[in-house]
């Protein structure tokens, strides 16, 4: 954090409130920004959410807090995944049924595509990144089922494989190495 101070970034630390929050991992944007969602449960406590809005400019946004209740799922990036389309892709054991309704009220039902155990936790699909590029919607993944593949493509998206097994084995995928600065 001193580097970042040094170089006059905004530095906020929850350290001094009692408060975990493992950051970018408990937290996602919808595809258009006009939804936030913060998952809390495991690894981040829900009362962090109030630091996030006192860091972040959510002004024209929605803040949602998620409620993860299952173990195979201990971040939000483990979960769901927001696609570039509007899709939603969710395992729906990942949530309490309150959050669970909320993303279906939020993204609207027909937007939501159900993750079997699987994908979600060993393809590890939510933890993939959606790329918008002018007309084209990718999704760059680990790996996804025959079935899942197929739906994407459906919908209109690039399903890109690429190899990150070994990573994997530390936890996380390729969300999980990447830094999204919101650009």
């Amino acid at each position: 954090m001193k580097w970042f101070k040094n170089n006059d970034f905004k530095v906020y630390d929850s350290r001094p409130h009692g408060l975990k929050l493992e950051g970018c991992g408990d937290f996602a944007y919808n595809y258009d920004r006009k939804h936030a969602y913060l998952g809390y449960g495991f690894r981040t406590d829900k009362e962090a959410y109030n630091l996030v809005k006192e860091v972040i400019d959510f002004t024209g946004t929605e803040f949602h807090s998620l409620h993860l209740v299952s173990e195979l799922c201990y971040h939000l990036d483990t979960a769901m995944l927001n696609l570039s389309q509007g899709h939603v892709l969710v395992f729906p054991p990942a949530f309490d049924t309150h959050s669970y309704n909320l993303i279906k009220e939020v993204n609207g039902e027909d937007n939501i595509i159900e993750l079997s155990e699987e994908d979600c936790v060993q393809n590890f699909v939510p933890n993939a990144i959606p790329i918008h590029e002018g007309d084209k919607h990718y999704v760059v993944g680990m790996a996804f089922s025959p079935e899942l593949h197929a739906k994407l493509t459906d919908l209109g998206y690039d399903v890109l494989i690429t190899p990150y097994q070994e990573f994997r084995k530390s936890g996380g995928s390729i969300r999980c190495s990447v830094l999204d600065i919101g650009i």
